[in-house]
């Protein structure tokens, strides 16, 4: 028994001793390679990534342009694995498409409440504004955070602000990027959103990264990004 203990323990220590969690994601490997070189932005890239295995086309491949003072990154869901900018990916379906990511030289503008919002709700100390005929949008403003919420029907703008706040609040509302300005905006349900986190970094860039699926992994995946060279 206490042999298998022993063994037990040191299979953990080599898993733990190898395992590497800010590592980029595999799929991107090859491109944290190239593509600082051939842009002037400080590129982020994420260290999770969660692939949506309970989908026919569960594997993540990817587009990726680069500009003087730009980058872009298309995901894209595929039937089976494709090296970046494979020829294969350059007229997908556009149901393949499941987001993207981009950075580039600029500031941003924040937009301010709608004139025609009332109050709604409170939400752990942020208020809730709500468009008064078509109440399927809602607007609120906490810190550098601009966020809009748009359900189908009934509550489910709520549902999406009770999602979006309970991942941002595991992430630390993602005090740990530096954002300047911040807009997100959410769009479908909670489990299968589109959302849109976009910020402005405090040295003058703008990242945005979409994401169709859960609400929380799109958090979770922006909280991953880390800055390669």
């Amino acid at each position: 028994m206490k042999k298998l203990v022993l063994l037990s323990f040191i299979g953990l220590f080599y898993l733990t001793a190898f395992t590497k969690p800010n590592e980029v994601v595999p799929f991107l490997r090859s491109v944290q390679k190239g593509l600082p070189e051939n842009t002037n932005v400080p590129v982020l890239l994420p260290t999770y990534w969660k692939e949506q295995t309970d989908k026919p086309k569960r594997h993540t491949a990817v587009k990726v342009k680069a500009y003087e003072n730009g980058y872009v990154i298309y995901f894209l869901s595929m039937d089976k694995p494709y090296r970046a900018n494979d020829p294969a990916l350059f007229h997908p379906k556009e149901s393949s498409t499941n987001g993207e990511l981009s950075g580039y030289v600029g500031t941003m503008t924040p937009s301010g409440r709608p004139s025609d919002f009332v109050f709604y709700k409170k939400k752990d100390g942020v208020t809730l504004w709500i468009q008064p005929w078509i109440r399927s949008i809602i607007y609120a403003k906490r810190g550098p955070w601009t966020m809009r919420f748009d359900g189908d029907k009934g509550d489910e703008p709520y549902q999406q602000a009770d999602e979006l706040f309970k991942a941002m609040k595991k992430a630390h509302w993602l005090k740990s990027k530096a954002i300047h300005e911040g807009d997100i905006t959410i769009l479908g349900t909670r489990r299968e959103a589109y959302t849109s986190i976009s910020w402005e970094t405090s040295d003058g860039f703008v990242y945005h990264f979409s994401y169709k699926g859960p609400i929380k992994e799109a958090v979770k995946i922006v909280d991953s990004l880390k800055c390669v060279k």
